[in-house]
């Protein structure tokens, strides 16, 4: 009988023990706070602060919450300070300055992708056109590369496009009143 109650309690402790699964997934709510903080840094006080949402509370298990399959998620930091990472923020940072005048000019403007796209040139003589040009450039690779970069820091290459999709949504939503956004195909509103 001894036995017999040991297995019966080796096998429900088992039972309880298999019945959690590890789910590695897309930090997606990490990366929008990283996203926001360093779409901050670049802009500084320029820039609308992002709402804040709350976390979610979970009650507490009971017995029958043990016996039942549960799934943890692993909680992952998002690390943007790689030697990399902060040789990008920093040339970004360097640049906002002489792009915020063409955003405040209406002559740039933030895609759907949240890359840089130039709206017209209007009021920029052929020096300046050739300058936001050359701006334009370099900030769309560099915020291509930091995606990328913050994707393979984190251990989820593959998501560079998710990054950027996180990334869009910040840079659009800091934008400063006046700056022109895409929100459509070509479909352009002034914040």
């Amino acid at each position: 009988m001894k036995t017999l109650t040991r297995s019966f309690s080796l096998l429900l402790a088992l039972s309880v023990f298999s019945c959690v699964t590890i789910n590695i997934y897309f930090p997606a709510e990490q990366m929008r706070g990283a996203a926001d903080k360093i779409v901050e840094e670049v802009w500084g006080d320029r820039n609308t602060p992002a709402e804040e949402t709350p976390l979610p509370v979970t009650p507490g298990s009971s017995l029958m919450d043990l016996l039942r399959t549960t799934i943890v998620h692993a909680a992952q930091d998002i690390n943007v300070s790689t030697p990399e990472i902060r040789a990008i923020k920093d040339a970004i940072k360097q640049r906002a300055g002489a792009l915020i005048g063409y955003l405040d000019a209406g002559n740039l403007g933030i895609g759907q992708d949240g890359l840089l796209v130039l709206r017209g040139t209007e009021g920029i003589n052929l020096k300046q056109r050739g300058e936001v040009n050359r701006l334009i450039k370099e900030e769309n690779s560099d915020r291509l590369r930091l995606y990328k970069e913050i994707a393979v820091a984190n251990g989820f290459p593959d998501k560079a496009s998710e990054v950027q999709g996180i990334f869009a949504e910040s840079w659009q939503n800091q934008a400063s009143k006046g700056w022109f956004i895409e929100k459509g195909a070509g479909s352009w509103v002034q914040k």
